[in-house]
């Protein structure tokens, strides 16, 4: 085989490889672009629909303080009519 034949072979292995290529690479792009807008779409939804960590930690505190005021005036109650 002459040089000319082995760069015919060459380029033909280089279109084949880049026919393959190139609609594998679109098609994983378009892909990363869509799981990408996804996760973006879910991230907004979490954010606009679940509650921090620190707004639970609040309203916990909140309810802690409101059942020990209602604890202490069931406790006054009770030492009242105790008396």
């Amino acid at each position: 085989m002459t040089v000319t034949s082995w760069l015919t072979v060459a380029i033909g292995f280089v279109a084949l490889v880049a026919t393959i290529a190139t609609p594998l690479i679109a098609y994983f792009n378009r892909s990363i672009n869509q799981t990408n807008e996804k996760l973006s779409d879910h991230k907004t939804h979490v954010a606009e629909t679940y509650a921090t960590k620190s707004d639970v930690k609040e309203l916990g505190d909140r309810m802690e303080r409101q059942m020990e005021k209602g604890f202490e005036s069931i406790e006054k109650l009770l030492t009242k009519g105790a008396k």
